[in-house]
């Protein structure tokens, strides 16, 4: 079996099929137990391609020159410890393959079929190295609730995990900023009021999960265009100060027309308070006075959102 071409490749676990051409020019990949042999692929003229996880070849079939190169190697020894780190197929680990298995079912399918304790694992296999990721996604789920509560958990909470590593703290960090952001591009330079229900996914999205009040301020032109977007205060877990003074004198400055405030709440209710609701009236006086709208006041938590608007609480 090992004289043949297709014996000497399956000896070490390659395998290699041709795919679709590229530009006129035969395309060959080579899959399998590729990461010992990698020197000798890239010799021959391989090319890694790290999303379909091949080397790939143009040209020629690559059988015969890799089937020569394994036979040679073979002889003078040089694959014994190739042969002694690919670990016989019965003796495998359940989870050996799975994630390659995950991805290639992530990348060739709608994402929103993957369940949320697989998508968890996905993220984790770019921060821990060499386990079976499934438990420790479960169980992050399980003790923070959502995918949202694991991404905004802190590190603290997260470093309760034998396996969660700076990486992953990093990784977390990331995946929140990169959604804030992509939320945040939905309400820029377009008339905010037109889409009431993007800037609110995109509050609920940086705010909804922190773990203190936080108070911030939407400044918008005369045409209701997002100016700046600003947090003015940070408080404790159920309180943070806001001035009126403070509120109109930044709307001056910014020359804005209207704002939209906001503010969270760590308890999880989004129920304004009666200090709440005497705070808004003091400011919306405030800027009543020097021409600058009050639109709203949104309090955001994990439970969902309250408008000061829809519950008639403005202009009291």
């Amino acid at each position: 079996m090992f004289d043949s071409e297709e014996g000497a490749l399956e000896t070490v676990g390659l395998k290699v099929s041709e795919v679709a051409p590229t530009n006129g020019h035969p395309t060959y990949s080579v899959k399998g137990e590729t990461h010992p042999l990698r020197h000798i692929l890239r010799e021959l003229g391989g090319r890694w391609d790290g999303i379909n996880r091949a080397w790939i070849f143009r040209g020629l079939d690559p059988r015969g020159a890799i089937a020569d190169r394994v036979r040679a190697e073979r002889t003078q020894g040089g694959l014994a410890d190739v042969m002694s780190v690919a670990p016989d197929l019965g003796n495998r680990p359940h989870y050996w393959g799975h994630r390659q298995r995950l991805r290639d079912r992530f990348l060739g399918s709608n994402e929103e079929s993957l369940p949320d304790y697989e998508l968890l694992e996905l993220l984790l296999f770019f921060s821990i190295e060499r386990i079976d990721t499934k438990p420790l996604a479960k169980a992050l789920l399980d003790r923070f609730g959502s995918l949202a509560g694991v991404l905004h958990a802190a590190p603290e909470q997260l470093a309760e995990f034998e396996r969660i590593n700076h990486h992953t703290i990093t990784l977390f960090k990331a995946a929140r900023t990169l959604a804030g952001r992509m939320a945040r591009e939905e309400v820029t330079d377009r008339p905010l009021l037109d889409q009431w229900d993007k800037l609110v996914a995109y509050l609920m999205t940086t705010m909804a999960h922190r773990k203190v009040e936080q108070f911030r301020i939407i400044f918008l032109d005369r045409r209701n265009v997002l100016i700046a977007d600003e947090v003015q205060h940070q408080g404790t877990i159920d309180h943070t100060p806001v001035y009126p003074r403070e509120v109109m004198k930044r709307a001056l400055m910014l020359d804005a027309s209207a704002i939209v405030m906001v503010h969270n709440h760590p308890s999880n209710h989004p129920a304004p308070s009666k200090p709440d609701i005497e705070m808004t009236r003091q400011v919306g006086d405030a800027l009543q006075k020097v021409g600058i709208v009050l639109h709203d006041h949104i309090i955001v938590s994990k439970r969902g959102h309250t408008s000061f608007r829809q519950m008639g609480l403005l202009g009291r």
